[in-house]
């Protein structure tokens, strides 16, 4: 195996250093040689292969080597870092020059790991023949070792200058990927597909639009790579140990899709109710989440129950979420137990937990901080100590993390923070949990706090919600559409036996499931409730993975109601063998390119904090319950209208260089100069250099696409009496020159500066 050693020169400039040949001990297996095969997104520098030979080293698959002809760019820390990643390459010219067989010939490769496409689709060569060089290049590496692995990606999406298209093509080769793969896998050399594509954002994650940055893009390719890696070294078909995440999604041993869809039980308080599981399964609940007690306020409940429990769900064909609740309200509440004595009782209980990985979800502790700020903030650290005392003690589970701040995030201390956690785990193995009461009563709120998820290319469930609370009121219904339409699970709280101050939050009277209560009614049989949308895992017999056939290609969409920033759509519907379960939605602006703007459950989309007097382009695709996507549909065209209402709202912007000349902190100030007040409010505006937000930004949550960049309100300040104001800001990058925006609109009408 070979090492670079590297040292850093200044930040962002890495030099390598002088390669120290590590003998292997005589009579040592040969280690697993990994090729990495691409272009600049792999080689140059292409630092996730450093975070990946760690993050393998961590986890103790240590008998790999990495090969290839190209030496090891600096990524800060010794790695050993050979590739086959050559910037500027094109897969069809690989094939062309018939450059691979020398490659393979030199590394003999047991694993390739295929990043590959990027500069074709750039060069506007098709998803056909970018396949059909993949096809070529595949009997090629069987032909150097017939037992090859190939690990293929789903490529990054892209968004260049000058190729409005490019975004497009990637989607229309990523669509054809899973297929060809399907159709080219064999047991003896399998082929695995790796979605490197949702979840990745050419605003966020890319330098330039292309290739992935060191502060976000990198980490999120190395975490799709893992489990994929780590699977091919052990010989199996799946990339983890029973449940498992992949990407923002739960998926079983098997690689299918799994979608909670079950009910909170407090079983800690009523051990005997265990008709309830049974009772809950009737309505075609999935999942279901179970109150246990770690012995600091309620149980302990002891390893023979636990035992019981799963046992309760196996024959129920539930999947068990378990979970601790003295946790509840840590810092706020008098006799709270810390995540750290949480983790305790795990341990405890490691035994029966062992071997249940495909049946058995660890919710760490419910609820794990109440409202203390300063304790709150501790979640980060207290959540990746947990898991990690519980890794160390050889559970592989999925574990479930509920959000701080009695479990709603409302400082967002999770959403920010929840990268950091995720990448503390050394499985990555983790989904994260919102409670979602009177914070969310609105559908901008809940839609922003998934959108922030789904940007992160990160997992989320809704660990908990209902119909009321004290509060505030939920917006249920938003959160259940949501949920369907992002293929997010969701659990509801609860079966029964609440005390009577949230008695309104039993779905059943005395547990009896012959009476439901008007939540349970709602949550069990009604609009995207359980019993329109469970399904049950594969694990017991459910719908599998045989769903190989795609929706029908969606109507093109016709906009109606359209205004200075928003519109109507709708669409034909999509017809399916088994059934459609949402749409996926796709706006450009004026020629740029089609970025994701909304998952929905039917065919229809709002859209608003439009542009006045801006051309946008739409098209929607189809998605089925087994992940099956249709063709896109037509493109539509829209031209918002010219707004007005000058002098309703006045704008100040500055902004202050930073960085060496390429950072700057932008100061926005906005101020209701009209006579009614603002419930609610989006600011827009357009840069015209180039100038790239850096989010997330403070005082608003902001989205940027090309150069236009959109403000909304937060819960706090969606208000703006007359002569009120809000400030906000943000972080922000240039090339060149600064200016500021050339104006501004609030709501579609445009604003006076100062």
């Amino acid at each position: 195996m070979t090492w670079r050693f590297l040292r850093a020169v200044v930040a962002g400039l890495l030099l390598a250093a002088c390669a120290v040949i590590a003998p292997a001990p005589a009579g040592a297996a040969a280690p697993t040689r990994i090729m990495a095969l691409g272009d600049s997104i792999t080689g140059s520098p292409g630092c996730w292969r450093a975070l990946l030979w760690k993050h393998l080293q961590d986890t103790g698959h240590t008998d790999v080597d990495f090969v290839g002809s190209l030496p090891a760019p600096g990524c800060g820390f010794p790695y050993d870092g050979e590739n086959e990643g050559h910037g500027g390459i094109l897969a069809t010219n690989i094939v062309r020059d018939n450059q691979l067989p020398g490659w393979l010939s030199s590394a003999r490769p047991d694993i390739v790991l295929m990043h590959l496409g990027t500069n074709d689709v750039w060069n506007n060569i098709s998803a056909q023949t970018i396949l059909n060089a993949y096809t070529t290049m595949l009997g090629q590496m069987r032909a150097s070792n017939p037992a090859i692995k190939l690990i293929v990606a789903k490529i990054i999406p892209m968004n260049p200058s000058g190729c409005s298209a490019c975004g497009q093509r990637v989607v229309d080769l990523n669509n054809a990927i899973p297929g060809w793969a399907q159709a080219n896998s064999t047991a003896a050399s399998p082929i695995t597909v790796v979605d490197q594509w949702t979840g990745f954002s050419t605003a966020t994650d890319t330098t330039d639009g292309v290739h992935p940055n060191s502060t976000t893009g990198i980490q999120k390719i190395e975490s799709r790579w893992y489990p994929a890696v780590v699977a091919a070294l052990a010989g199996g078909p799946t990339p983890a140990v029973g449940l498992h995440v992949e990407g923002t999604r739960v998926v079983e041993a098997n690689g299918t899709p799994f979608v909670m869809r079950g009910v909170n039980h407090a079983y800690v308080w009523y051990p005997t109710q265990n008709r309830a599981f049974a009772d809950m399964k009737s309505f075609g609940t999935n999942t279901v989440r179970v109150v246990l007690g770690s012995g600091q306020r309620w149980g302990p409940t002891p390893a023979t129950e636990v035992a019981n429990v799963i046992s309760l769900c196996k024959q129920n064909k539930m999947i068990c979420v378990l979970e601790v609740h003295d946790t509840t309200g840590y810092g706020e509440q008098s006799g709270a137990a810390s995540l750290d004595q949480a983790a305790t009782y795990w341990l405890s209980v490691a035994n029966v937990l062992k071997g249940q990985e495909n049946y058995v979800i660890v919710n760490l502790g419910n609820e794990p901080f109440g409202n203390n700020a300063s304790v709150s903030a501790t979640w980060a650290s207290a959540t990746s100590s947990a898991i990690s005392r519980l890794r160390g003690a050889g559970l592989q589970h999925l574990i479930m993390a509920d959000a701080p701040m009695w479990g709603q995030d409302w400082q967002n201390i999770m959403r920010d923070n929840a990268a950091s956690v995720f990448n503390a785990d050394p499985l990555r193995n983790m989904v994260f949990s919102v409670h979602m009461y009177g914070v969310y009563d609105t559908a901008a709120e809940i839609n922003a706090y998934f959108n922030a998820f789904q940007t992160a290319g990160l997992p989320l469930v809704v660990g908990e919600f209902g119909h009321n609370h004290s509060d505030g009121d939920p917006d249920e219904n938003t959160i259940m559409a949501q949920a369907q339409a992002r293929g997010l699970g969701y659990l509801g709280w609860s079966w029964s036996g609440n005390s009577s101050d949230v008695g309104y939050l039993d779905m059943t009277n005395s547990f009896n499931p012959a009476s439901l209560t008007p939540w349970g009614e709602r949550f069990l049989n009604g609009a995207n409730g359980v019993r329109q949308t469970s399904k049950e895992a594969t694990i017991f017999g459910g719908g599998g993975p045989g769903d190989t056939e795609p929706p029908s290609t969606p109507g093109t969409p016709a906009a109606s109601g359209v205004t200075s920033t928003g519109l109507t759509l709708t669409w034909a519907a999509s017809t399916d063998n088994v059934g459609v379960t949402g749409y996926d939605v796709f706006r450009a602006v004026g020629s740029g390119s089609f970025t994701l703007v909304g998952p929905v459950a039917s065919a229809t989309f709002t859209d608003s904090g439009l542009t006045p007097s801006t051309t946008y382009r739409y098209q929607v695709r189809a998605r089925d319950a087994a992940g099956n996507v249709s063709a896109n549909s037509g493109i539509a065209t829209a031209t918002t209208g010219t707004g007005g209402g000058t002098g309703t709202c006045k704008v100040g912007y500055s902004a202050q260089n930073w960085g060496g000349g390429n950072g700057f902190t932008a100061s926005v100030s906005i101020t209701n100069t009209g006579t009614s007040a603002i419930d609610g409010w989006t600011l827009a505006f357009s840069y015209a250099n180039g100038q790239r937000v850096t989010l997330p930004g403070w005082g608003a949550t902001f989205t940027q696409s090309g150069a236009d960049v959109t403000a909304t309100n937060l819960t706090w300040n969606r208000t703006l009496a007359p002569n009120a104001s809000a400030s906000i800001g943000f972080n922000g990058t240039y090339n060149g020159s600064n200016p500021a925006p050339a104006s501004f609109t609030l709501n579609g009408n445009t604003c006076t500066t100062s």
